[in-house]
């Protein structure tokens, strides 16, 4: 927050901020892994990749004249709308690998895990099969982009069978082969209720692979008319009570003991206050909840689940507080506007600062590094 007078300090879009050093390093042996960065796809990719009729009606990704980057389905505008693109897609690391690595040295971030920039959006496509098609294609070429520094870049995979869950297992295999050691499944997915029986396959296999599940936050309009975009900015940075809830309600998590779920880019704020109010919940609901749970729903968070911020000092206090530090992650998210990019170094020292030593390497790469085997 600015200070208590409301003044505004505005801080420059990512492609032109600077990056700053003041001299300070962690502590030797310390290993800085971001779990939520991202690139953009390469241009035309579903265009030059599908094959016979799929390319006839291949997803449109190109770069206009202006510099910007666009996406079209159909005839389709999948932009998305009243923001710059520049704001979140403008660094040259968005696309170049070799920008991105030396914006990584400069920053201290050791290795990065890298989200799509446009491929979720695909979800929109009412051919669920062509929307299969169109991942692997996202996927194989993530792979590719990747194997260039397998040490340094880290693909989280899109796992598309949400709309067919028995075929979960051969796709993530079909991903393992490919090298990506990340995965990601839709954080709203309409009408894909994650509760539902139907379900129970795929969070078997997300399981059994030992793999943790991502969620990540997206671009939802809620909100119209003055006010809308700082409004829909605002909830899209705090969606995950209402979905974690049903994970713990819906009993998926105390069936899949190994299940691990990582929510991106939300914060930690979120998470002392929903856990607390979700025990209540169950204490004063429980004759009428359905299943019945062996325990409380926050013990399953703090056996399995997992929350990154980036800039979060409220998220710090209350993860050292409630001591759940082993639940917290963290990530620079380049190069996006919210991004703590170009001040990483003075980030995670606060970090050492909150957290201490111990603590804050776990936060800043150690538990990262064992949850995906890095």
């Amino acid at each position: 927050m600015d200070s208590l007078d409301g003044a505004v300090t505005a801080i420059p879009w990512p492609m032109n901020r600077p990056i700053g050093d003041d001299g300070w390093r962690p502590p030797a042996g310390t290993r800085v892994i971001s779990v939520d960065d991202h690139g953009i796809e390469e241009m035309h990719l579903w265009e030059n990749r599908l094959r016979g009729a799929d390319r006839d009606r291949a997803p449109k990704l190109w770069r206009g004249e202006n510099g910007q980057f666009h996406m079209a389905v159909g005839g389709v505008d999948y932009d998305v709308p009243g923001l710059d693109s520049d704001l979140s897609e403008g660094r040259p690391g968005m696309w170049d690998r070799d920008a991105r690595l030396a914006d990584m040295d400069a920053e201290g971030i050791d290795t990065s895990l890298i989200f799509h920039a446009r491929a979720m959006a695909l979800t929109r496509m009412e051919d669920k099969e062509f929307f299969t098609r169109c991942m692997d294609v996202y996927n194989e070429w993530l792979t590719e982009y990747c194997a260039a520094a397998p040490e340094r870049l880290v693909g989280v995979g899109i796992l598309p069978t949400i709309y067919h869950p028995e075929a979960t297992r051969d796709y993530i295999q079909k991903l393992q082969g490919w090298g990506l050691k990340a995965l990601e499944i839709p954080s709203a997915p309409k009408n894909i209720p994650y509760n539902a029986s139907k379900m129970a396959p795929m969070w078997a296999a997300i399981e059994e692979s030992g793999i943790p599940i991502m969620f990540h936050i997206g671009a939802y309009l809620e909100f119209r008319g003055a006010g809308a975009t700082g409004a829909n900015l605002t909830k899209n940075l705090g969606p995950y009570r209402p979905l974690w809830s049903l994970l713990a309600f819906s009993g998926i998590l105390e069936r899949h003991p190994g299940l691990k779920i990582v929510f991106c880019e939300g914060g930690f704020g979120w998470v002392p206050w929903t856990l607390q109010d979700a025990d209540r919940v169950y204490q004063t609901y429980g004759t009428e909840l359905k299943p019945k749970l062996a325990h409380l729903p926050s013990y399953y968070f703090r056996r399995q689940c997992y929350s990154a911020i980036i800039k979060d000092d409220v998220g710090l206090k209350l993860a050292k507080e409630y001591g759940m530090v082993d639940n917290l992650l963290w990530s620079c998210d380049y190069p996006h506007g919210e991004s703590i990019f170009g001040n990483t170094r003075k980030e995670i020292r606060n970090i050492f600062d909150t957290l201490g030593p111990e603590d804050a390497r776990k936060v800043v790469g150690g538990t990262a590094a064992k949850l995906w085997n890095l």
